[in-house]
């Protein structure tokens, strides 16, 4: 059976988590190599994600998420762009309801 949508998501994010992990030379938990590694075992790593890149000095994202190469780092900024956006509407969205 083949993944689905969302399994593939959340395997990405696993794989984009590990990057900047590996870039800022932390290690890879194992509950994050195993999502990389089997659709089996994908897990929900986005707050951890999040959090990881938010903590990065103006340095360290430069480096790691807007660095032209390699590809992760082009998905990476794709993926905090959208984050950064959905945050944006979800403070706007919940400024209208107050």
């Amino acid at each position: 059976m083949s993944p689905s949508n969302k399994e593939m998501q959340l395997r990405k994010n696993c794989q984009l988590y590990a990057y900047v992990l590996k870039e800022q030379g932390k290690e890879v938990p194992e509950e994050i190599q195993d999502c990389i590694d089997s659709y089996e075992y994908v897990i929900n790593c986005v707050k951890e994600l999040y959090e990881e890149i938010k903590s990065l000095d103006d340095t360290a994202f430069e480096k790691i998420v807007n660095a032209p190469e390699p590809l992760e780092a082009r998905e990476l900024s794709y993926w905090w762009d959208m984050q950064q956006e959905a945050d944006r509407l979800h403070k706007l969205l919940s400024a209208d309801v107050e």
